[in-house]
């Protein structure tokens, strides 16, 4: 007999066992097995330990009661950590294309920067080139079509009663080096000529206001969009004629991916490709900065809506990628440079990204199998003074 005849066999016997006590029990006791069985089959529940503390700050107190997405998620943070997470939260914006647009996303975003001043939160404004006819055109941006928007847009901020304490740190074209924009024929030492323009008008309103750009660590042609083509090159055109002073820190971004399951290939798992500090660094010392920060993080699953595409990481898989993230940072620590990591952790796994880059949802905080893995980051960080930042939302 075969061994998959045998296994075939067996297996059917075990089931007419299992149904054959079902039915001597509900005889017995009324009641049946099958709910007993099906716990006992089902994945363990994993439990974070209520005296454990991510940090030896104390929580932020009241974020239960804000409207805002971001600081409401920071509170279920809060309550797996039991204690202060992160002083950072990253929230986003787009650009004006009118006066009326400018008024209108001034008078939004000063709500969004007084709540969380309210609760001594840092915003990290990321300014994405979109507008409500669609993604900004660079050529257009570095000819001054935008120019008196972006300074009406400031202005209007500053006449809500912003102070440039309120402002937080505002990072504008993000990760320009994706074929996410219109860059079409746009040029590296284009992005430095866009970033004088937009933080040039910010300053003229806001002196002294914090900036960063966010630069990805693997470039990639303008009309390619395939994860498994960037190439990791040198960020020092996109950054060398970026006025001296008007940012204070740089940022690299960098995630994990792996090819789809009906794909092959290695992926990238490992920060030293995917986030490579020599890149951050030498991008930083062109600024003349000290401080840089990643943008990063593990995704649980990907390809969520295409079961034939899926692929995952287990809990030990995204310890081991948050692994190596710490020791790029820990590398550029050592050599005196002052390091934040944002980590990226929503779940869009309902999105076209189709990825869940989540540690927990609201309804499993204590118990998702991925919650250990965010608390344990985070009290690593904490041990080894790395500021944790942090992107997530209600």
């Amino acid at each position: 007999m075969k061994k998959r005849d045998v296994f075939l066999y067996s297996l059917i016997m075990v089931v007419c066992s299992i149904f054959s006590v079902d039915v001597v029990a509900r005889a017995m006791t009324g009641e049946s097995l099958m709910p007993r069985i099906a716990a006992f089959t089902r994945a363990p529940q994993v439990t974070v330990d209520n005296s454990f503390r991510c940090s030896d700050n104390k929580p932020i107190a009241g974020l239960e009661q804000t409207r805002d997405p971001q600081l409401r998620k920071l509170a279920e943070y809060q309550q797996l950590c039991h204690s202060a997470v992160a002083s950072t939260v990253m929230i986003f914006t787009d650009m004006p294309n009118s006066e009326a647009t400018a008024q209108a996303a001034a008078t939004k975003m000063a709500a969004t920067l007084k709540e969380f001043n309210k609760y001594h939160v840092t915003p990290l404004v990321i300014a994405e080139p979109v507008t409500t006819w669609g993604d900004i055109d660079f050529e257009e941006f570095t000819a001054g079509f935008y120019d008196k928007w972006i300074d009406a847009y400031f202005k209007a901020l500053r006449a809500q009663g912003i102070t440039t304490q309120q402002m937080g740190i505002w990072v504008p074209f993000p990760e320009a080096n994706l074929p996410y924009w219109n860059r079409n024929n746009a040029k590296p030492k284009d992005f430095a000529t866009m970033v004088n323009k937009y933080l040039g008008a910010a300053h003229k309103h806001f002196p002294g206001v914090q900036a960063s750009v966010m630069l990805n660590s693997a470039t990639y042609d303008a009309d390619d969009f395939d994860w498994a083509n960037g190439e990791y090159l040198s960020l020092i055109p996109y950054v060398k004629d970026i006025q001296k002073g008007l940012v204070q820190s740089f940022g690299l971004q960098g995630f994990p991916w792996l090819p789809n399951a009906r794909q092959s290939g290695p992926g990238i798992l490992d920060a030293g490709e995917f986030l490579n500090h020599k890149l951050a660094k030498e991008a930083a010392d062109t600024l003349g900065v000290k401080k840089i920060w990643f943008n990063t993080g593990t995704f649980g699953l990907k390809y969520a809506d295409d079961v034939g595409k899926q692929v995952s990481l287990d809990p030990s898989r995204r310890t081991d990628v948050l692994n190596s993230i710490l020791a790029q940072a820990q590398t550029l620590k050592k050599e005196g440079y002052q390091i934040s990591i944002n980590l990226f952790s929503q779940n869009k796994s309902q999105t076209a990204e189709a990825t869940d880059w989540s540690y927990f949802a609201t309804n499993t905080i204590n118990t998702s199998s991925n919650s250990p893995v965010f608390a344990n980051f985070a009290a690593r960080l904490h041990q080894e003074r790395i500021e944790l930042w942090l992107f997530d939302r209600l």
